[in-house]
């Protein structure tokens, strides 16, 4: 922060900077003399993952449209990023999947022009290769025996489920984890728009689903309220192998952390467990 004039000017006095949970990123809630905000500092070597141009344009976008959290700060340079804090509701939140269902809806509909593009196999490829050529650069490097175990799975779950029908792509979140979900001041507001592009309108519904951990109920009326709002209906069939494809990459995604040296007690556990869901999901 010091050696950004203009971050130092936005916050004015930093008063006190309280480290967050954040999976990917180093996030801090600050408190400063110009109030309470949150500050996103990218990973080191995401810049292979993640196009910070490209977030800081569709954010902007879904600010304007009124369901991101407007950023006050942006550097795609450094991968910064400034945002008020909003006041969350964390209990009663029995209408989330309703709330959910039409922001989605709202976001799928509106005709934004988002840069990038999420293509699943595009994704999972990107992310195989990158542990192909870490394995084959550091021959030292090595993996536990149950995730190395997955990785062919996972290869012959993406090539069984195969290449969709190409449909209209909708501007999309791409990360709807429930992290990423924020019920304030009587609304729901989406973050952590790096993963975002334009996308078959079934990814944001499948990973959403599956990342948020939704039961049949929440499913239902998740889908009801997004259907509400889009005046169509879903293919539900696309929406299953969908489910299939977004824990697939998911888990590949948990394996590049591992590869990045990163906490084996957190990734490798969730490498294991999305990819024993998308297996079941579409079994090989």
């Amino acid at each position: 922060m010091q050696s950004n004039p203009d971050l130092r000017a936005v916050l004015g006095e930093v008063l006190s900077a309280e480290r967050k949970d954040g999976l990917s990123n180093q996030v801090l809630r600050i408190t400063a003399q110009k109030g309470v905000f949150f500050l996103r500092i990218g990973q080191a070597g995401s810049e292979a993952l993640v196009d910070r141009f490209a977030e800081s344009h569709n954010l902007q976008l879904a600010a304007d449209l009124g369901v991101a959290v407007p950023p006050v700060f942006m550097d795609p340079d450094s991968g910064l990023l400034l945002t008020r804090a909003l006041e969350t509701r964390l209990a009663g939140k029995t209408d989330f999947p309703d709330k959910l269902g039409q922001e989605l809806a709202r976001l799928h509909k509106s005709k934004l022009r988002f840069e990038g593009e999420i293509n699943p196999h595009k994704t999972y490829a990107a992310l195989r290769k990158r542990i192909s050529e870490a394995l084959d650069s550091y021959p030292e490097m090595s993996l536990s025996k149950d995730v190395s175990a997955i990785v062919p799975k996972l290869d012959r779950l993406m090539a069984d489920v195969g290449v969709q029908n190409q449909p209209v792509l909708v501007p999309s979140h791409g990360d709807l984890s429930e992290g990423n979900c924020l019920l304030a001041n009587n609304r729901l507001w989406l973050i952590d728009w790096e993963f975002s592009g334009m996308a078959d309108p079934c990814w944001d519904l499948a990973y959403a689903i599956q990342e948020i951990g939704f039961d049949a109920d929440d499913e239902r009326r998740f889908l009801n309220a997004y259907e509400s709002g889009q005046h169509r209906n879903i293919d539900r069939a696309a929406l299953e192998v969908m489910k299939a494809r977004c824990d697939a990459i998911s888990a590949l995604w948990a394996v590049v952390q591992l590869i990045d040296r990163r906490d084996p007690a957190t990734f490798g556990p969730f490498a294991l467990e999305r990819a024993a869901r998308a297996l079941k999901q579409k079994p090989v």
